[in-house]
């Protein structure tokens, strides 16, 4: 969010958006568009043509239908896990306990290099009490060349700059959807709201509200 200092009904979708955006070409291959996005940790991008036009959005909930339709779960999965099935508990030279991640390195975006004294460098676990979704923990090598336009949600919702926080909130509330991608005249990208944005707005308004002694 890049506007914080204005009323609250008064923002808009341009205020709140970010404009840090990372964009999928329609023909890049789902095998790389997936390493793109674990690259950036992030869970979601647009999908653009040739022309720069949004023509949908690659999310992790189309990971997870792929998955579905492949029928495969993961290794050691569970519907009732509570943790991450891929990390074991070690002690470290200091005597500290650390989570060690036993997946490669680079394959799960929550691992974090660490190195002692000596010289050892161990992955850890950041996170090692939360379950991640298929999509997060990719064996790429497995995932299709098939150009990333036939797995992306075409009917994405876009919303012009000029939209208020609250039609930008009921439109999230009403189709379901954490984020909306802010496009201009020609249906290009120019950045994205995530309901964590519209929540950080009325975080920072209810701050500034005016108490008694003000």
């Amino acid at each position: 969010m890049t506007e914080t200092t204005r009323d609250l009904l008064a923002l808009t979708a341009a205020d709140l958006m970010s404009r840090k955006l990372v964009l999928l070409p329609e023909h890049m291959s789902l095998r790389d568009a997936a390493r793109l996005l674990l690259r950036n940790q992030i869970g979601g991008a647009p999908v653009v043509d040739k022309a720069g036009r949004c023509v949908g959005v690659l999310t992790s909930i189309d990971f997870v239908r792929l998955a579905g339709k492949n029928g495969k779960a993961r290794p050691g999965a569970h519907p009732r896990l509570i943790s991450c099935p891929f990390w074991v508990k070690r002690t470290a030279s200091d005597g500290t306990e650390v989570a060690v991640c036993t997946l490669p390195p680079g394959v799960c975006p929550v691992q974090s290099p660490q190195v002692d004294e000596q010289g050892h460098k161990t992955i850890v676990c950041s996170m090692p009490h939360c379950m991640l979704t298929d999509w997060q923990i990719v064996d790429f090598e497995k995932l299709p060349e098939t150009e990333v336009r036939h797995y992306m949600t075409a009917n994405c919702v876009t919303v012009s700059p000029t939209m208020s926080i609250r039609r930008l909130a009921r439109l999230m509330i009403d189709a379901h959807i954490h984020r909306a991608i802010v496009v201009d005249n020609e249906r290009r990208p120019i950045g994205i709201v995530s309901t964590t944005d519209v929540l950080g707005a009325l975080a920072y308004a209810e701050d500034n509200v005016p108490t008694e002694n003000d």
